[in-house]
């Protein structure tokens, strides 16, 4: 008799080049003017989403384990993994990056 998925510990390993993120807290936001903007307001924009990186898949280049991505919402796929929601990109949708290490080109801005 076979057991079932939920009794065993699953490793969960990102495949080709994809991008495993910790889900971003996304809370109410404030405008600069100060107007609360609740969690539950769609925006109408192309706001994009910093995440920050738990796992990489074996063909990602560019990006590593504790930098922070931007990309946006659309191209995610939202996963549920014993109820730590995370976030699967392809590296090619992640728009930047940020990391501890300075860059040598970098423009200099920080987060």
């Amino acid at each position: 008799m076979a057991s079932a998925p939920d009794d065993h510990k699953l490793a969960v390993h990102v495949t080709a080049d994809r991008i495993l993120c910790r889900h971003p807290d996304e809370g109410d936001r404030r405008t600069k003017a100060g107007i609360l903007i609740p969690a539950t307001a769609k925006s109408a924009d192309r706001r994009g989403v910093w995440a920050e990186v738990t796992e990489i898949g074996p063909l990602v280049r560019t990006v590593e384990c504790g930098d922070h991505v931007l990309f946006l919402p659309d191209a995610a796929i939202e996963v549920d993994v014993r109820g730590d929601v995370f976030l699967v990109v392809r590296e090619r949708d992640v728009h930047a990056v940020a990391s501890g290490e300075r860059a040598a080109g970098s423009t200099g801005l920080y987060l």
